[in-house]
């Protein structure tokens, strides 16, 4: 099964937009024209449930990576089976204050 993973964003927005210019650049450019109005309908179900469940938690602007795992049909149709949504945060984990003597 394929797997898409992408790298950690500033923000879930930013998540999201890398994640439709793949899926526009992989699958809809490529196919023909019934294929690709399935394939947008189903991309676009994706991300609404997306943004659904990152809405839920109030992280539309913490550090996000996704991971698509999907399918392929035969003419090249576009079927996710499940997104991974990475929801970071950036702590302090030590502070050192380091003083230059002259």
């Amino acid at each position: 099964m394929p797997t898409q993973r992408f790298r950690i964003t500033p923000t879930s927005r930013g998540s999201l937009f890398r994640a439709k210019r793949w899926f526009y650049s992989t699958f809809y450019t490529k196919a023909s024209a019934e294929v690709k109005e399935g394939n947008k309908r189903a991309w676009v179900d994706l991300a609404r449930k997306v943004i659904e469940e990152i809405n839920k938690r109030n992280a539309v602007d913490k550090p996000t990576r996704l991971t698509i795992e999907y399918e392929v049909g035969q003419n090249g149709e576009f079927k996710p089976i499940s997104v991974t949504v990475e929801l970071m945060e950036m702590k302090t984990v030590d502070t050192v204050t380091i003083t230059m003597t002259s």
